[in-house]
């Protein structure tokens, strides 16, 4: 049923571990690759005679980039273009041992170049662009922003990306505080939960922007992880049953199974924005306006210190969406990637 290839990783050789598709898979091709005692799964799916390929990093750390094969967004690109969605160590649907002394940023970069070698091999004729989203934003800034990683790309999409923490904090900070009084304005008004809210800022006023997970609980009770999510499941519903028992998912793929307090110190600390100014590729920092996980002004603050010429970056801020436009403005999102990877890839 499957033919299982194995392959070595030496110090200057790449090697990976590859099989073909199996029964869950009616589509594109599926690899594992075996690095430094993970095995990430990479799937590339889509218009395989398309002659670019998007390789996608997911946010989190902790998510998957397997839930992008659902997104009505992501699904409209892949009628286009061969799009590669992969899921970073300790995320999904990876494997492997758990080694916390390699659950670091630096890691990540590191598996995030022997992925992208991987897809340069197998596919040696692709024109590369790279979309990172969320905390995937901020690694694909870390490796396309190191050893000339971007040379090897004709661009790349932010896709309401983190960067630098600290500010990210603030941000947060400032875009619930400022709607907090709204809400308590209202009628019949949780007063004691928007209350609290102020209370823990008062109490917390540098959070991290990892290790503390409340202000991303108080940005979803105001609507800023989504900006209609009723609506985006009525038009295009996560098959969650399906997922978990009639495919190769399982609820490790919602879960992040190896969260902790102190791993999460180690993301709090980033701050890449040296590594923004070593990027000069077409670059596209698209974003949800509304956005309150990583709000908008972190756009305008990745515009200013990218080191692309004006000519070939741009900050698009989508309307009536938040953190998520590859569901929340499908078809906008869609338009914007295209439009971009349409200019840029001869």
């Amino acid at each position: 049923m499957k033919a299982i290839i194995t392959l070595t990783l030496f110090t200057v050789v790449f090697l990976f571990t590859g099989c073909n598709k199996a029964e869950f898979l009616n589509e594109g091709d599926f690899y594992y690759l075996d690095h430094k005692g993970a095995k990430l799964p990479v799937w590339i799916k889509g218009n395989m005679e398309s002659d670019v390929l998007l390789i996608t990093v997911h946010g989190g750390p902790g998510d998957s980039g397997m839930e992008q094969t659902i997104a009505k967004g992501f699904k409209y690109l892949e009628d286009d273009y061969a799009v590669a969605h992969w899921d970073q160590r300790y995320s999904g649907m990876s494997q492997g041992y758990y080694d916390k002394a390699k659950h670091t940023p630096e890691q990540y970069i590191e598996d995030t170049e022997m992925v992208v070698k991987l897809l340069q091999q197998k596919y040696p004729n692709k024109k590369l662009f790279m979309l990172g989203h969320s905390w995937g934003g901020q690694l694909a800034a870390g490796y396309l922003g190191r050893d000339n990683h971007a040379a090897n790309f004709k661009g790349w999409i932010d896709l309401d990306g983190s960067i630098y923490g600290d500010l990210e904090s603030q941000l947060m900070k400032e875009y619930i505080l400022d709607r907090v009084p709204a809400k308590l304005e209202e009628e019949n008004a949780d007063v004691a939960f928007w209350q609290h809210i102020v209370d823990w800022y008062d109490e917390h006023p540098n959070p991290g922007n990892y290790s503390e997970g409340l202000p991303y609980i108080y940005v979803s009770n105001l609507g800023g992880d989504a900006y209609n999510w009723e609506e985006v499941q009525a038009d295009n519903p996560t098959p969650y049953i399906e997922l978990i028992f009639k495919s190769m998912f399982s609820f490790s793929f919602y879960t992040d199974a190896f969260y902790d307090k102190e791993t999460m110190q180690k993301w709090d600390k980033l701050n890449y924005t040296p590594e923004l100014e070593n990027i000069s590729i077409p670059s596209l920092i698209l974003w949800g306006a509304d956005d309150g996980i990583v709000p908008v002004g972190v756009a305008d603050y990745v515009y200013d210190h990218l080191g692309t010429p004006a000519a070939d970056k741009e900050v698009v801020k989508i309307p009536e969406c938040c953190h998520g436009p590859q569901h929340d403005q499908p078809e906008i999102f869609y338009q914007e990637v295209s439009d971009f990877i349409e200019t840029y890839k001869n």
